[in-house]
């Protein structure tokens, strides 16, 4: 319950409390105050989104937070794949990364305040700004940064599609440091002129915004400059392509009605062939590039829609302050109440922007991070994935022959063995070997010494092999034999030439035909 009878509240009627009462502290020029008289201006309590929008409005902007990082989550899965996981699983590209990272700048913005959950106002009046908040600083300075990035290289992306579809020129190594150059410099260059110049604020939920003054100049403007050249180019992008499709159906219908009636003349046939090459060309990058047209599409929605409505905010704003006649009935329902009411609610909403717009905002830039993770993401990367933790932390099983697992109880049966290239004759081995005897009592004669097991013992003695030198040797070049053959007995012409005799007259009127 609001004490009505505050001495902060000077000569004001509750809730409203008199300016004249507060310091100079936290972002003095982000309070809603207007004034009642020459020398009274009161001002409405902070955080004043309190009296604009129902309480289910903080479970709105907590969800989009709560979005926010599962948006992280699988950007950083997306970046992971890209780092580890080889090329041809993943189809990264210095374009997917550079978006990758912008939309993880965004989607800090929202993550660091929902962990932190900070403190909006600084005094009755007053919100807090980067200067009195540490966690509004980082969270608007990551918003900023975010959503300029993602403006820059969308309209980098459109301006590669568009020239190799429209142009067949395939952006190369030059293409790529003009990107990185003048992407991140333009990037950083707006972002620091927004954060020192305008800075940012609690101005609605728990993520600092960019304050109104100047920030048209400084942070909209440019923003809605560059995400209009990226529409026009994506725009100019889809035309040819439209152009494209329809010259080829109109090839087709021309090649049948001319076959119908006639031969077809060689000009047309070549417009015809060209028409279906490039039908064919740019069928096919499209084809290719759909995941990233996609994107471009997507996100400049939500670039622009977020733009537009920020600043018609801004706008908004400063007129319901100085147009009190205007928003006398929402302060008059604020006095009879006195707390925040749905009577009220209505009201405000009026002056301002309503509930619906803003929750459509926080939820586009929360489902930004997850648009480039669903339009990015492959199949092939969980494959990859689970290839490689089954590589890296697997257990590799030794392999166990079945005849090992049979008899592994006899330490014999494992013995190593030694068997020579070739198995002499046992009449050869008793020449060589005479301590070896036969066995007449019925025993086969063995030439090697037998194991335990029962198994030949070839560890004994090796048999020794002489050498013998080949017979012809291919190692030194020796000269073509000549075979003596006699031209005719084949009936050929003697001297050079092999051929059969040729009419000079004949062979004459040939060439002359030829040259008729």
């Amino acid at each position: 319950m609001a004490n009505s009878t505050s001495p902060l509240r000077g000569l004001c009627p509750a809730p409203f409390y008199d300016v004249e009462n507060f310091g100079l502290n936290g972002y003095y020029a982000g309070r809603f105050c207007a004034p009642v008289s020459a020398t009274l201006e009161c001002c409405l309590p902070c955080p004043f989104t309190d009296y604009l929008y129902p309480p289910s409005f903080k479970t709105w902007y907590r969800a989009s937070e709560a979005i926010n990082v599962a948006g992280l989550v699988c950007l950083l899965f997306l970046l992971a794949s890209f780092l580890c996981l080889p090329a041809e699983k993943t189809r990264r590209h210095y374009l997917s990364y550079c978006l990758i990272i912008a939309a993880i700048f965004l989607a800090l913005g929202f993550v660091i305040p929902f962990g932190t959950q900070p403190e909006q106002c600084y005094d009755e009046i007053t919100p807090n700004d980067m200067y009195s908040s540490l966690t509004c600083a980082f969270s608007g300075a990551f918003l900023i940064a975010g959503g300029m990035s993602m403006a820059v290289w969308i309209f980098i992306r459109a301006l590669s599609m568009h020239l190799q579809i429209c142009w067949d020129v395939m952006p190369g190594r030059r293409f790529f440091y003009w990107a990185q150059g003048l992407g991140w410099t333009v990037a950083a260059a707006f972002f620091t002129s927004t954060v020192t110049a305008t800075g940012v604020s609690f101005r609605f939920g728990d993520v600092c915004h960019v304050n109104s003054p100047d920030s048209m100049k400084d942070f909209w403007g440019p923003l809605l400059v560059i995400a209009g050249a990226a529409t026009l180019v994506q725009l100019v992008t889809f035309a040819y392509c439209l152009k494209v499709y329809l010259q080829n159906m109109w090839s087709d219908d021309q090649t049948e009605t001319q076959s119908s009636a006639g031969l077809p003349s060689y000009t047309t046939s070549v417009r015809t062939r060209s028409a279906r090459v490039v039908y064919r060309r740019v069928s096919k990058v499209v084809w290719l590039q759909w995941r990233g047209i996609t994107i471009v599409v997507f996100i400049l929605v939500d670039v622009i829609f977020f733009s537009v409505v920020f600043v018609y905010l801004n706008a908004v704003e400063s007129r319901a302050v100085n147009d009190l006649e205007k928003a006398m009935p929402f302060l008059l329902c604020l006095m009879q109440h006195l707390e925040p009411s749905d009577a009220c609610y209505p009201l405000g909403q009026s002056l301002f922007v309503n509930q619906s717009t803003v929750v459509a905002i926080l939820l586009m830039l929360s489902f930004a991070g997850i648009q480039v993770f669903l339009l990015l993401v492959r199949v092939s990367m969980f494959t990859a994935w689970g290839n490689l933790v089954r590589t890296r932390f697997g257990t590799k099983g030794e392999f166990v022959s079945l005849d090992a697992k049979q008899d592994a109880r006899d330490a014999r049966n494992y013995e190593l063995q030694k068997f020579p290239q070739s198995p002499i004759s046992p009449l050869e081995s008793a020449l060589k070997h005479p301590g070896n005897t036969f066995t007449t009592a019925g025993a086969e004669f063995d030439p090697y010494r037998r194991s335990l097991s029962g198994t030949p013992d070839y560890l004994g003695s090796e048999v020794q092999r002489t050498y013998r030198s080949p017979s012809q040797s291919f190692s030194t070049p020796r000269a073509p034999s000549r075979v003596g053959w006699d031209p005719r007995s084949m009936y050929a012409r003697g001297g050079l030439g092999l051929h059969p005799p040729v009419d000079e007259d004949k062979d004459m009127d040939v060439r002359m035909g030829d040259k008729i």
